[in-house]
């Protein structure tokens, strides 16, 4: 006799009470102690599937991306993040309140995608991290060619989003945030079925990502 098989995850499509509730607090010390700044917010659609592609700088990543899209469009986000995350409680409680796809780091993960796309399937906002770790100095490492593959089989539009700043607030070094200028642009969708789309859409991140310092303007 075999062991039945073990039910599919259910999808999390939309925001939970705790998420949102969260997503406030967070979006909140993001405008008073970062004096978050988004630009570009009409590049965001108002609804249907879309994947957001950032660069990355730090934990604090995640809530300035949701709270960026948060404003701009009233939209929840579900985040593509890596499974060791969920290693620490808080944030293993963030991941499933987000419905987070969670993706093993350093092999390919079949499930996590067709996960992801079952989220742009159902008309979700989806974003990744696809340099796959947080970047020492700010600058903008190479780009993974997942969030291509997932974009291709759905034919959702893709969006650069550049974090620049969150590195100042919590770097990898860092234990505790400390007060620094964020920022969050987003820069014009990119066909995910054109030539060159991955270059095109690591050289918009760049563009707007510039040394990845806190800006000071």
């Amino acid at each position: 006799m075999t062991d039945p098989a073990p039910a599919p995850r259910k999808l999390v499509a939309h925001s939970t009470a705790t998420y949102v509730i969260g997503r406030a607090l967070l979006g909140s010390y993001l405008r008073t102690a970062c004096r978050l700044q988004i630009r570009g917010r009409e590049h965001v659609p108002q609804s249907g599937p879309v994947l957001l592609v950032a660069n990355h700088q730090s934990y604090l990543d995640i809530p300035a991306v949701a709270s960026a899209v948060a404003t701009a469009t009233g939209r929840h986000v579900c985040f593509i993040a890596r499974e060791s995350l969920a290693r620490s409680r808080f944030l293993a409680f963030i991941m499933r309140e987000s419905g987070a796809v969670l993706i093993k780091r350093g092999a390919p993960d079949r499930a996590a995608l067709e996960e992801a796309i079952e989220h742009l399937e159902l008309g979700d906002a989806v974003a990744i991290f696809p340099e796959g770790t947080r970047s020492l100095d700010g600058s903008v490492g190479e780009f993974r060619p997942g969030a291509l593959l997932v974009a291709r089989r759905t034919g959702c539009p893709i969006v650069p989003v550049g974090v620049r700043g969150t590195i100042d607030v919590l770097s990898r070094d860092q234990k505790f945030p400390r007060p620094a200028r964020v920022r969050v642009s987003f820069a014009a969708p990119v066909e995910p079925r054109s030539e060159g789309a991955l270059e095109r859409v690591r050289d918009a991140v760049c563009a707007l990502v510039g040394d990845g310092r806190a800006p000071r303007d």
